[in-house]
């Protein structure tokens, strides 16, 4: 069972150039190579069904790429809805205690460093009064 186990995750990482965009990643990216019609399409997107790419995007694995954006924290996603204004003069100030722990929650070594990078590109994170609570959390992420 070990050796199949090894063999499938090998597999999935020596094959990556069969992704399709309509299909995506996961282990119908692998069996179904040749995705040339809709019916094939159809099968790979079913095999991806059985939980393959939702491993393969959290591992990086089965022809799927890690995420590189910040947004699986349910505490940060919590805290920065319930404090989107406080959050806002922080950032626009460089430091503050919301600012802070929206750091902590991050993981963030360098607090005083990412308060700069966050103050110096706050139009780019709250970019109009509507703004949503994960687009500010996706934007701060590209400042870590």
């Amino acid at each position: 069972m070990k050796k199949i186990i090894v063999l499938i995750a090998a597999l999935g990482l020596s094959i990556s150039i069969y992704a399709n965009d309509n299909t995506g990643c996961g282990l119908g990216s692998i069996i179904m190579r040749d995705q040339s019609t809709t019916a094939l399409q159809v099968m790979a997107v079913s095999s991806n069904v059985t939980g393959s790419q939702t491993f393969g995007i959290t591992t990086g694995t089965s022809n799927c790429s890690k995420p590189n954006n910040f947004v699986s924290n349910e505490k940060l996603i919590r805290f920065v809805s319930e404090n989107m204004d406080e959050l806002a003069m922080d950032i626009s100030l460089g430091k503050g205690e919301t600012l802070s722990t929206v750091a902590k929650l991050m993981n963030v070594e360098n607090t005083p460093e990412f308060s700069t990078k966050l103050q110096a590109n706050f139009s780019n994170i709250y970019t109009s009064e509507n703004v949503t609570s994960a687009t500010v959390i996706d934007s701060i992420a590209k400042y870590m």
